[in-house]
């Protein structure tokens, strides 16, 4: 049982962290006059246009995409585009109001609205994406990004995601039922287990009403000294070796290619069956696992 007790506030920090980013990069683009002003004005055409030829773009479009093989039918229409910008608002609404990821509920709304589960994991995928690039300039100019350590992380990002990927092509293509229904499993899985786990922290701190604060509302601090697991990774000294953390420890803390590698793929192969899961669970793998502050 303390597997699953470690494995749900695993998650439940992931998942309280990601929402916290995804409300940061929004509230910093939202803050921003200029930024604001020119998301404003690209997504004029787009809706315009979306509306106005949806028509002529759907007659457009081939018959199929995907390549040599078919992902999905190809078709385009007014009701999908407002489906489309409901579910992100829907999102969105979700990661301001109670701080959960909102993100985890597009995948499944657009299967839901008719899109197929390989069309919409990539949409999220791409979604996320453009988050992420925001997220990152801004982090980078307020000296919160290591670079060597995102680098050897995006190693094993691309090998995972690229497997995850071929994953839900080789089953869409032994039939696009099966693909449905193993993203739907993947995400009912996950999803049900942490509801699962909060209704049962939920009714814990209710018993205890002192234990509130420390369970249900993330007492564990993000610079909290290092666990045992962390420290025994950080000792393992398989060379070349990855340095970080230079302003809380003199001369910085080190860990192996092999641990960044490992952890990037986990987390790809993640994204690249779900179209989310990258931010869920970077999060707890960089803090609780490798030790990164």
């Amino acid at each position: 049982m303390n597997f699953f007790k470690h494995l749900g506030e695993f998650m439940m920090m992931g998942a309280r962290a990601h929402a916290k980013w995804e409300l940061n990069v929004s509230n910093t683009i939202l803050r921003d006059k200029k930024r604001l002003i020119i998301l404003g004005l690209l997504t004029i055409p787009v809706i315009l246009g979306g509306i106005a030829f949806a028509d002529q773009i759907g007659g457009a479009l081939p018959a199929l995409l995907g390549g040599k093989k078919a992902y999905s039918p190809a078709f385009y229409s007014t009701g999908i585009f407002v489906v489309s910008i409901l579910i992100g608002m829907g999102a969105g609404l979700i990661t301001g109001c109670i701080g959960a990821g909102g993100g985890f509920i597009i995948a499944p709304a657009m299967m839901s609205a008719g899109v197929k589960g390989i069309l919409a994991v990539g949409t999220d995928l791409f979604h996320i994406f453009a988050k992420a690039i925001m997220g990152s300039v801004i982090h980078r100019k307020l000296g919160n990004v290591s670079v060597p350590l995102a680098i050897v992380f995006l190693i094993g990002a691309i090998i995972g995601a690229t497997a995850g990927g071929i994953l839900n092509r080789v089953l869409y293509e032994i039939n696009p039922i099966l693909s449905d229904a193993f993203i739907t499993s993947v995400y009912s899985g996950m999803l049900g287990f942490l509801g699962i786990y909060s209704m049962i922290d939920f009714l814990k701190a209710r018993k205890a009403p002192g234990a509130a604060d420390k369970g249900a509302h993330g007492g564990k601090s993000e610079g909290a000294e290092m666990k045992n697991l962390p420290k025994k990774l950080q000792a393992v000294k398989i060379p070349p070796l990855v340095k970080f953390d230079f302003d809380l420890v003199p001369g910085g803390r080190t860990i192996s290619w092999v641990f960044l590698v490992a952890s990037g793929a986990l987390v790809g192969l993640a994204a690249g069956i779900m179209g989310v899961g990258g931010g869920f669970l970077t999060f707890p793998i960089f803090v609780y696992v490798l030790g990164v502050s």
